[in-house]
C-alpha cells in the first residue's frame, strides 16, 4: 500500500475549501473538532473535515485534493493527534504545500486544546500555534475570528506539493521526519547548524527515511537535492576520496560543468558558489557514511553556503550535529509495514503481528520478510505461526534467499561480488544475461531498491549473500564487462570505479587492468594522493609497467614527493619498450628533478638530447611545448621558452581545453618576466576569460592565470608609483590607496586587489612596522587561503613576507621556519633563478645565520643565490646589493651578529618590501 501521488494536477487543486479541519478523529477528540466544524461553517467558511481513516488504510485520493484545494489547515493538535498517520500525513502535506506562499505558519494553522504544549514538538510548528487552550462557547467566537482573518489574507488554495512520491513503501515515521526537518530548520536557533544525522543499525530505513524526507519536503527546497553515496563499505580513510568523486559527477549533473581537476575544497567552493547566487536552499544527501569516521570530517562535508542543508545517514558516529536516532518501527507502524503484503485479519491476528513485531524490535527488513513468507499461507496467522518464523533480519533474509528464483539468486551473487552501490541494469545483463524480471522479483520482495543508475541492494542483503557464495568465475566475468563499460565511459562512472575496487581483490588475473582506471580517475579529479595509493597497490603486484612507473611518478610530484618520483621515472626508463615510453618517462624524471631545483641533472637525463624539437601530433606537441617552456622559465631563460611558444600559439586554440590553458599561461608568464606586462595582461586575460565561460573558474589554472594576470596589470599601474628611495611613506600610502582602489572596482577578493594588497602589507616593513605588517599579512593570507587555496605564488609570497616580519622582531627563528616553508614550493613553481626565490635563498640564509642554524648551509644558500643575481632576469639593484650585504652576514663570526642590527636597512631593505 502507497500514499498518494502528492503531485496533483492543477485542475485538482480547485478554490473549494476555506479550511481543512485536521483532527485525531477518536472519541475524545471528535466532540471538541465537531464544535469547531460547526463554528467555522457558522462563521461562512467552507470547511473539509474528513471521514476516520483506519490506522493501516490507504490516503484517499479525496483527502489529497481537498489539502490541495484548501486555503488553510487547521489541526486540532490533542496529544493523540501525533500518533496518527492519516493526521500526520495530512499536516506534513499541508505544511509541503505551504512552503510556496512564503511562511507556512500562515497558512498551517496548530490550535492546541489542551493544557501543556510539549506534544507540539516539530520545531517549524512552534510559529505555527495561534491558539492554545480549552474549546468553549466564550472562545469559539475568537478562535473563529483568527481563522477568517488567516483566510481571508491567503491569496488561493494550498495547491499540491510540488515534490515527487515518496520511493518505496513508506510506513509512517512521521516523528523522524519531522525531528529532521527541525534540525535543517531549527526555528529561532540563529547560529544553529544546518546540518541532520540520522543514526542507526543497518537496515533500519536510514536511507528510505532520507529520501522520504527530499521528498515530502520538496517546497523547503527549491534549489533541488544533491545525492551522494552510499559510502558505508569503504574504510574511514577512503571515505573523503570516494565523497570527492561522488560530489563531482553530482556538480557536473546539476552544474552542466566539466567540474575535473576541482580538489575536494574547490569543488566545494563552487558548488557553494553557485548555490549562493540562485539563492535558494538545496539539500545536499550524503547516503551511509561509513563507521569510525573522526567528527571532525563532518566540515568537509557540508557546502560553505547558507542556502544548504546537510543530510548525513550513518551507522554511527559522534558528530556535532543534530542526531536523529533511528530505531525500529513502532507497533502501529510495523503492523502497517506488515500489510502490505499480508493484513491481519482481525484482533487474533493483529495481536500475533504485534508480538511478532516486538520479537524483531520492529525491524524493517525483518518484518516485511516475514509477511512476504506468509503473504499467500491460507491457515490464520496465529501466535504459533508467527514464533516459528525467524525474528532476526540476517535470517529472515537467508530464508527469502533461498526460495528466489533462478535468474534472481545469480543476480543477488553478482550484487555480492561488486560493491553495495548501484550496478546498472544493462551492466548486468551483460554479465548474467537477461535479468529484467530478476530484478522486479527483488524489488518486490524488499532485497533492492531501482532508480536512475540501477539496481541497489539493501546492504544487508549482500552481507548475508557473501557468505553463501561460492568461487567461481563470476568475478572475472564481471571484471571484463566493468573493464569494457569504464573504456567506453558507459554509465555513472564513481559506482562503476568502486565496483572495479572491490572486484579487483576477487579477480587477480584483471586486479591491476582493473586498478589503472581507478587512479586514473583520483588524478583526473585533482586528488593525487588518492591516485598515488592505488598506484603503490599497482606497483606493488610486480605487474606494473613502464606507463604505470610514469603514472606512479607524475601524481608524486603533485604531491611533492620529488624523490621518490625520480626514482620511479627512473625505473619508468629502465622498463620503457618504446619511444613513447621513453619520451614519457623521460619527461617525467625530468620535470620531478625541475621541481628540487637540479636542472644539471634534469638536462642529462632528458632536456639536453631533447632539445626544444617538438612533436609533430597534436596533443603530445603542446603537452611539451608547455613543459619544454616550463623548464627554460625555471632556468631564467624567459626568452627562450616566448620564442619557443610562439610558433604554437594560433594552432594552439584548437586544442583541448587544459592544454591549451596550460601553453598560453605559461607563454604569459614568460611575457611578464621579459618585461612585457601588457601582452601577458591581454594573455592572462584570455586564459581567464575561457575558463570563466566554461563555468570552471574554481580550477587551480584559472587561479593561476588570475594571479599572472593581477601581476601584469599591478606592473603597470605601478610604473606611476616609483619614488625616490628614501620615500617609504609616500610609496606605502600609495600601494595602499592603489589597493583599497581595486577593491571598490573589483572587489575585496579579487586576485588584483589581493595581490595589490599583499604588495602594501609588505610595504609596512619599510616603514619599520614589522608587527602591524605581520597582522595584516595574516588577514591576506587567510583570505587567500580560502579564494585561491594553498599551494598558490602569491601565497608564499605572503608568507615570505611574514618572514621578514619575524625578522625584523629579531625572532630569526620563527623567520627561517616561515622561509623553509616557502622555498621549495617557490622552486617549483617559479624556478630557482626567480627574483623572489632569490630572495627567499637570501632571507633563509641570513636567518639562520642570526639565529646559530647551520652555518655551513647558510653559506650555500646565499653563495647560490648571489651567483644566480648576476644572469637571473628581472633582479632589481635593491636585491642585488642584498646578496653582497647576505655575503658579509652568514661569514660575520657569532659574537658579532649583535652589530648587524646597525645595518638592518641593509640586511631587509625597504624597497624590497615594496618592488
Amino acid at each position: 500500500m502507497t500514499d498518494p501521488d502528492p503531485g496533483l494536477p492543477v485542475s485538482r487543486a480547485a478554490d473549494r475549501f476555506d479550511v481543512f479541519l485536521c483532527s485525531a478523529r477518536a472519541a475524545q477528540d471528535d466532540a471538541v473538532a465537531e464544535r469547531i466544524e460547526e463554528a467555522l461553517l457558522a462563521g461562512g467558511l467552507r470547511v473539509f473535515r474528513p471521514a476516520r481513516i483506519d490506522d493501516f488504510d490507504k490516503i484517499d485520493g479525496e483527502t489529497a485534493d481537498a489539502i490541495a484545494g484548501s486555503r488553510v489547515l487547521l489541526a486540532c493538535y490533542s496529544r493523540l493527534l501525533p500518533t496518527r498517520y492519516a493526521c500526520q500525513w495530512e499536516l506534513t502535506a499541508a505544511f509541503a504545500a505551504a512552503r510556496r506562499h512564503g511562511n507556512p505558519a500562515d497558512r498551517v494553522l496548530v490550535l492546541n486544546p489542551e493544557s501543556g504544549t510539549a506534544h507540539v514538538a516539530p520545531a517549524e510548528l512552534v510559529g505555527a500555534r495561534f491558539f492554545t487552550g480549552p474549546v468553549t462557547t466564550a472562545t469559539l467566537p475568537d478562535l473563529v475570528a483568527k481563522v477568517r482573518r488567516k483566510v481571508a489574507a491567503t491569496d488561493g488554495p494550498l495547491g499540491a506539493p510540488t515534490g515527487r512520491p515518496a520511493p518505496g513503501r513508506p510506513v509512517g515515521r512521521y516523528p523522524a521526519l519531522w525531528a529532521v526537518h527541525g534540525a535543517l530548520f531549527p526555528g529561532g536557533t540563529a547560529n544553529a547548524r544546518p546540518v541532520a544525522v540520522v543514526r542507526g543499525l543497518a537496515g533500519v530505513g536510514k536511507t528510505a527515511l532520507a529520501e522520504r524526507y527530499a521528498a515530502l519536503f520538496h517546497d523547503a527546497f527549491p534549489g533541488g537535492v544533491i545525492r551522494t553515496g552510499p559510502f558505508g563499505h569503504h574504510d574511514p580513510d577512503d571515505f573523503l576520496a570516494q565523497f570527492h568523486l561522488g560530489l563531482a559527477r553530482a556538480a557536473a549533473r546539476r552544474l552542466g560543468t566539466d567540474v575535473s581537476g576541482l580538489d575536494l575544497d574547490r569543488l566545494r567552493a563552487l558548488l557553494a558558489d553557485r548555490i549562493g547566487a540562485a539563492r535558494e536552499k538545496v539539500l545536499v544527501l550524503v547516503d551511509d557514511v561509513p563507521a569510525g569516521l573522526p567528527p571532525a570530517v563532518l566540515d568537509r562535508l557540508v557546502l560553505p553556503s547558507d542556502h544548504v542543508r546537510t543530510l548525513v545517514t550513518g551507522r554511527s558516529g559522534p558528530w556535532a550535529a543534530a542526531t536523529v536516532d533511528l530505531a525500529g518501527l513502532t507497533p502501529e507502524e510495523s503492523v502497517r509495514l506488515f500489510s502490505e503484503f499480508r493484513a491481519p485479519a482481525g484482533d487474533v491476528e493483529r495481536a500475533a503481528v504485534l508480538r511478532f513485531a516486538d520479537r524483531c524490535d520492529g525491524h524493517p527488513i525483518t518484518l516485511r520478510a516475514t509477511a512476504f513468507t506468509v503473504r499467500h499461507r491460507s491457515h490464520a496467522l496465529t501466535g504459533e505461526v508467527l514464533d516459528a518464523l525467524p525474528d532476526t533480519a540476517p535470517q529472515a533474509v537467508r530464508d527469502l534467499l533461498v526460495v528466489l528464483g533462478g535468474q534472481a539468486r545469480e543476480l543477488v551473487r553478482l550484487g555480492a561480488v561488486l560493491a553495495p552501490v548501484p550496478i546498472p541494469l544493462a551492466l548486468a545483463s551483460e554479465v548474467l544475461g537477461g535479468i529484467e524480471d530478476a530484478a522486479a522479483e527483488l524489488v518486490t520482495r524488499g532485497l533492492a531498491t531501482e532508480n536512475a543508475d540501477g539496481l541497489r541492494f539493501q546492504a544487508l542483503t549482500l552481507d548475508v549473500a557473501r557468505t553463501e557464495s561460492a568461487a567461481d568465475d563470476l568475478p572475472a566475468r564481471a571484471a571484463e564487462v566493468l573493464l569494457t563499460w569504464l573504456a567506453a565511459g558507459r554509465g555513472p562512472r564513481d559506482f562503476l570505479l568502486q565496483h572495479a575496487r572491490v572486484v579487483a581483490e576477487s579477480a587477480p588475473a584483471q586486479r591491476v587492468r582493473l586498478l589503472r582506471p581507478i587512479a586514473a580517475a583520483h588524478e583526473a579529479q585533482g586528488d593525487p594522493a588518492t591516485a598515488g595509493e592505488v598506484h603503490a597497490v599497482i606497483l606493488s603486484t610486480g605487474e606494473g609497467t613502464s606507463a604505470d612507473y610514469t603514472g606512479a611518478a607524475r601524481v608524486e610530484i603533485a604531491c611533492g614527493l620529488y624523490a621518490e618520483a625520480v626514482g620511479h621515472a627512473r625505473e619508468a626508463l629502465a622498463l620503457a619498450g618504446g619511444d613513447a615510453e621513453l619520451h614519457a618517462a623521460g619527461l617525467t624524471a625530468a620535470q620531478a628533478l625541475d621541481c628540487q631545483g637540479d636542472y644539471a641533472e634534469a638536462d642529462r637525463t632528458f632536456w639536453r638530447p631533447a632539445g626544444d624539437r617538438l612533436p609533430e601530433n597534436g596533443e603530445e606537441r603542446y603537452r611539451f611545448a608547455a613543459a619544454a617552456a616550463l623548464a627554460h622559465r625555471l632556468r631564467g631563460r624567459p626568452r627562450d621558452a616566448v620564442a619557443l611558444l610562439e610558433p604554437v600559439l594560433t594552432e594552439v586554440r584548437d586544442a583541448p581545453g587544459e592544454l591549451a590553458a596550460a601553453v598560453r599561461l605559461e607563454y604569459a608568464r614568460s611575457l611578464q618576466l621579459t618585461g612585457q606586462p601588457r601582452r601577458a595582461r591581454e594573455i592572462a586575460g584570455e586564459v581567464v576569460t575561457a575558463y570563466h565561460a566554461a563555468g570552471r573558474d574554481r580550477h587551480a589554472r584559472c587561479a593561476e592565470a588570475e594571479l599572472v594576470r593581477a601581476d601584469a596589470m599591478l606592473a603597470l599601474d605601478l610604473a606611476d608609483l616609483r619614488t625616490a628611495p628614501a620615500d617609504w611613506e609616500r610609496s606605502a600610502a600609495a600601494l595602499r590607496e592603489l589597493a583599497e582602489g581595486y577593491a571598490r572596482r573589483y572587489g575585496s577578493e579579487n586576485p588584483l586587489t589581493l595581490t595589490a594588497t599583499a604588495l602594501a602589507d609588505r610595504a609596512l616593513l619599510a616603514l619599520g612596522q614589522p608587527k602591524r605588517a605581520l597582522a595584516v599579512l595574516s588577514a591576506t593570507e587567510q583570505v587567500v587561503l580560502r579564494v585561491l587555496g594553498g599551494d598558490h605564488p602569491l601565497r608564499y609570497r605572503i608568507r615570505h613576507g611574514m618572514g621578514l616580519a619575524h625578522g625584523q622582531l629579531r625572532e630569526f627563528g620563527r623567520q627561517a621556519e616561515l622561509l623553509e616553508g616557502v622555498l621549495e614550493p617557490q622552486i617549483r613553481l617559479l624556478g630557482r633563478t626567480h627574483p623572489e626565490t632569490i630572495e627567499s635563498r637570501l632571507d633563509l640564509g641570513i636567518a639562520l645565520a642570526l639565529s646559530d642554524g647551520p652555518r655551513r648551509r647558510a653559506t650555500e644558500l646565499v653563495d647560490g643565490a648571489a651567483r644566480d643575481v648576476a644572469d637571473a632576469p628581472g633582479v632589481s639593484t635593491e636585491l642585488a646589493a642584498k646578496a653582497q650585504a647576505a655575503k658579509q652576514v652568514v661569514r660575520l663570526p657569532q659574537p658579532f651578529v649583535s652589530a648587524l642590527f646597525t645595518v638592518e636597512r641593509v640586511i631587509w631593505p625597504g624597497r624590497a618590501g615594496v618592488s
